[in-house]
């Protein structure tokens, strides 16, 4: 499916829907994301943005745990993401562009400034 599908014949858009579909239209992006600033591998974009995470103890043995960003925006907008991303210096501009942005660009605006750093 598509965000584009996401609406009623009056225009209403259907959230559910609308942010499954952005969930999957722009998962490349959200996994490179997620495993980036989390130090993980395994990343699942559904309804949530879920990924796996292991917890070395003392005990000697590995705790696994399963993590869920709520939202593509709260990813996006989580400090501790935008500070590992884009370095402590300049997270705010980064974060005032994207929140400037309307939900149906804001994506490529990400795409755009995650891919320019280089890495």
């Amino acid at each position: 499916m598509s965000t584009k599908t996401d609406f009623t014949p009056s225009g209403i858009k259907l959230e559910g829907p609308y942010e499954n579909d952005r969930n999957g239209e722009h998962a490349d992006l959200y996994k490179a994301i997620i495993r980036e600033a989390f130090n993980v591998t395994d990343v699942i974009c559904g309804h949530h943005l879920v990924y796996q995470v292991e917890d070395k103890r003392d005990d000697g043995f590995t705790y696994t745990f399963v993590e869920e960003v709520p939202s593509a925006d709260t990813l996006i907008f989580d400090h501790a993401v935008a500070k590992k991303i884009w370095g402590e210096e300049n997270f705010k501009w980064f974060l005032m562009q994207l929140a400037l942005e309307p939900i149906e660009t804001r994506d490529a605006k990400l795409a755009e400034y995650y891919y320019a750093r280089g890495k």
